[in-house]
């Protein structure tokens, strides 16, 4: 059991500051959002799109880096290439951004938090204590997900403030796991060398 857990947990998380740059960036992202109201809605749609494509690199880099020892590493390389394909064509046409950025926010942070629950529930199967901290934070990015399908013309404002909330959960979820990770590999190196 202990070489199951050393290969599918511990080895990848050695790259757990990609998953830390991820969620500084989205949380940068979110205070600039909430702290900038009066920024042009061109301004949060190219960000958007930046954001997406910085987080889609990471993901598919430590991916990438994980094949041999992360289980379902296939979706987490998916979901990488997908924020990254997304992102760039966003950011090369940001009229369309403009046009359709409430549904494609509510959708994106809608797959980010079901992805959460998941690592939650791996966390929680691999005996990780605080998963339910996870798990409320990404009942969070999805109760401000569905806000954003629901009311996508409820005001650039509001959109602004939600879009801004939901990026700061989703950056503080990934800051908190990578610090988990981090965690872990602090304890199996302990127990290696005893």
């Amino acid at each position: 059991m202990e070489a199951v857990v050393y290969n599918r947990v511990i080895v990848p998380s050695r790259y757990w500051i990609l998953m830390l740059l991820s969620g500084i960036l989205l949380c940068v992202l979110g205070f600039w959002v909430i702290l900038s109201p009066l920024q042009s809605y061109l301004s949060l749609s190219i960000t958007f799109a930046a954001g997406m494509m910085m987080t889609g690199l990471f993901e598919t880099v430590f991916a990438m880096i994980s094949i041999r020892h992360i289980e379902r590493w296939g979706w987490l390389l998916a979901s990488g290439l997908i924020d990254l394909a997304i992102g760039s064509y966003l950011f090369t046409y940001p009229t369309i951004t403009m046009m359709l950025l409430p549904i494609i926010v509510g959708f994106w942070l809608l797959v980010r938090g079901i992805m959460g629950i998941g690592s939650a529930l791996d966390m929680r199967a691999y005996g990780i204590e605080s998963w339910g901290w996870i798990m409320f934070n990404s009942l969070v990015i999805i109760f401000f997900s569905v806000g954003i399908l629901a009311y996508p013309a409820f005001g650039i404002a509001n959109l602004i403030v939600w879009t801004g909330m939901a990026f700061l959960g989703a950056g503080i979820f990934r800051v908190v796991i990578s610090f988990k990770v981090r965690h872990i590999i602090s304890l199996s190196s302990g127990k290696s060398k005893s």
